[in-house]
């Protein structure tokens, strides 16, 4: 299995995906491997199968051009690849984001066009607005941030009202996750 993330400058990993691989390859028994979207290709063993999985949360340039070009380049290596939806198409996933109850999601700013009509769509699923995090007020404080790991989004949302924690760092979202990815061929 190889995890698509979006990864932080210079190919850094937050550490609570990090966390999320080492128990994923604990409860699979089995190799897990994460790319970052801001770091060099992985050297990975020959022809191995593997399944592909983008943990992006929305369908914008990351999920439409890098993540073809990842599995191009795993096919180009003798590698069969099989690629999953990105998280935020999900299901499950979705199930689970409107059953967090937040009165809004924040997302990072995007560009218009296929994100936007999704974050549309993802308002409209959950029944609360999405808002862009750089348009948001000081009543969004208890909003859920639409991002995996912390960033600088999340680092700037923080508040003593509100630790704007990221999805990850919600135990029971973490875990959630976890499940469905275990479950996974």
């Amino acid at each position: 299995m190889l995890l698509v993330v979006h990864g932080h400058a210079g190919g850094q990993i937050p550490e609570v995906l990090v966390d999320l691989v080492s128990e994923l390859v604990r409860g699979r028994q089995a190799p897990v491997w994460m790319q970052a979207l801001t770091a060099d290709p992985l050297d990975l063993p020959q022809g191995l199968p593997l399944v592909l999985v983008p943990l992006l949360l929305t369908p914008g340039s990351h999920v439409r051009s890098d993540v073809p070009a990842i599995r191009q380049r795993l096919r180009d290596q003798g590698h069969r690849v099989q690629v999953l939806p990105f998280l935020g198409a999900w299901g499950p996933w979705l199930e689970h984001l409107r059953g967090l109850a937040a009165p809004a999601v924040l997302h990072h700013p995007l560009r218009p066009g296929v994100a936007d009509r999704y974050l549309a769509a993802l308002s409209a699923y959950v029944g609360v607005p999405c808002l862009s995090a750089d348009r948001s007020g000081e009543g969004d404080a208890a909003a859920l941030p639409l991002a995996l790991a912390p960033n600088r989004m999340t680092a700037h949302l923080q508040t003593e009202a509100s630790p704007c924690l990221a999805l990850l760092e919600r135990p029971a979202t973490r875990q959630f996750l976890l499940n469905l990815l275990l479950d996974l061929p």
